[in-house]
């Protein structure tokens, strides 16, 4: 019988083939220009190689003894045929895999430290209980790859694509992920502390239960990611999207959260502070008013969950804010496009939400409503001496301009229901009109005064 016509028979003789070339080599393995498409799908794993030894003789060239595998290290495996191969327990230490055309490869338990798997397509191959440290995976294909319980401490998956691979339980510190892809990656209860993850799409990402110390986040995307039980002390989420993102009962205290966005964001009981932030949430600092005025809006609710009342009257009122800038610019927008009704709507919230913040700051300072009630005191006591309409009692009718009579008449005018009976009385219908006007908002101020007052007590 044909030997090819039987595909068992044919891989056991390309793999008879593969092994003579490598015990050849006296260890060396592969040289770059050997035929390496006779690796594809061949069983060199652990197990079948195991099979193959006799009880009683010398262990061939091709078996690391030690490592319990096939042997190689330092093998130059560059843009290899490595579909569906079965290396598991391998020594690739050192090895060069550059460029390798590996998907659905088999590496289970095998030894890579410091092996180059760089612009390789690995996707779907198993690396579950790898010896990785210092491996090199820059610019990988990694989709769905396994790397649950491997030990791949500073390994190196710079701009590598991981999206759905699987990092559950594995020791990744000091790692380097920047630029990675790897939206609805899992990093389960995986150690990730130090690790850079700086420009990385973690979107959808799964890091229930990880350890995340020190890990640096600058940048990177958050959207939806499952943050339950993570630990984050010491971690930089400085311009971080944390948008849509569970951040309930986290401690961020000692984390740098500066320009971070927290738009849908579900934050309840999380430990953090307004000087974490920078002054200002990453939306806003994108002009994203909107989404700013969100992301304050969380922010706020998490602050009175920890009982800051302060943080949480900060954030009321840089979301008021972010609203009347959203207002602005859809005024200006209704400006360029000749839009009238446009222009009226939004630029009446912006003047309407402008003169609450000057007046009282969105209900949130008693000094502001303080300093209106002065200068409305002054502005009627000087109408009051345009007008001429105060006069003293028992005079010849001349109307008074002491600065004393005016500002005493316009002060208790301001905080009495009825005109004040200080030896002069209006005389007119301007006056008297001037008169009325100003016990109405002094009514109006007296009770914004109480209402932001009581807010104060209460809190």
């Amino acid at each position: 019988m044909n030997p090819e016509a039987d595909p068992i028979t044919a891989a056991q003789a390309r793999a008879d083939r593969v092994l003579e070339r490598i015990a050849a080599l006296a260890g060396t393995a592969f040289a770059a220009g050997d035929d390496t498409r006779a690796l594809a799908g061949l069983p060199l794993g652990r197990e079948a190689l195991a099979a193959r030894l006799g009880v009683d003789t010398e262990p061939p060239a091709w078996w690391d003894a030690k490592q319990a595998g096939l042997a190689l290290a330092g093998a130059d495996l560059t843009d290899a045929h490595l579909e569906d191969v079965d290396l598991s327990g391998a020594n690739l230490s050192g090895a060069t895999l550059a460029g390798v055309l590996g998907r659905s490869a088999d590496f289970t338990g095998a030894t890579v430290e410091e092996a180059n798997f760089a612009n390789a397509d690995l996707s779907g191959a198993r690396f579950t209980g790898i010896a990785g440290g210092e491996a090199n995976f820059d610019d990988a294909m990694l989709e769905d790859a396994r790397f649950d319980g491997a030990a791949m401490r500073f390994a190196k998956l710079r701009r590598a694509l991981l999206d759905g691979a699987n990092f559950e339980g594995a020791d990744l510190w000091g790692a380097d992920f920047t630029g990675a892809d790897a939206d609805y990656t899992h990093f389960r209860s995986a150690r990730l502390d130090e690790v850079k993850l700086v420009g990385v799409n973690l979107t959808y990402a799964d890091f229930e239960g990880a350890s995340l110390k020190k890990t640096q986040l600058t940048g990177s995307r958050l959207r939806g990611a499952n943050l339950t039980g993570v630990k984050l002390d010491g971690a930089n989420l400085s311009e971080a999207d944390l948008s849509e993102t569970s951040l309930v009962r986290l401690n961020l205290s000692t984390c740098d959260l500066r320009h971070a966005r927290f738009a849908g964001a579900w934050l309840n009981g999380t430990r953090m502070r307004v000087d974490q932030l920078g002054g200002a949430v990453g939306e806003e600092v994108a002009r994203d008013y909107p989404a700013a005025q969100a992301s304050y809006l969380a922010l706020e609710q998490n602050f009175k969950s920890i009982g800051s009342q302060d943080a949480a009257s900060w954030a009321y009122k840089r979301g008021r804010r972010m609203g009347r800038l959203h207002a602005g610019a859809q005024a200006r927008a209704a400006w360029d496009a000749r839009s009238g009704p446009d222009l009226l709507r939004h630029g009446y919230q912006w003047v309407a939400d402008r003169f609450v913040e000057w007046l009282c700051d969105y209900g949130e300072s008693l000094s502001r409503i303080a300093r209106a009630f002065v200068i409305l005191i002054g502005v009627f006591a000087a109408l009051y001496g345009l007008t001429g309409g105060l006069i003293p009692e028992g005079s010849d009718g001349r109307p008074t301009y002491n600065p004393l009579d005016l500002v005493s008449y316009s002060a208790l005018n301001m905080m009495t229901a009825n005109p004040p009976e200080i030896g002069v009385k209006p005389v007119g219908r301007v006056t008297n009109l001037l008169v009325g006007i100003e016990g109405a908002a002094g009514i109006i101020l007296m009770g914004l005064f109480g209402f932001v007052l009581g807010n104060r007590l209460r809190r």
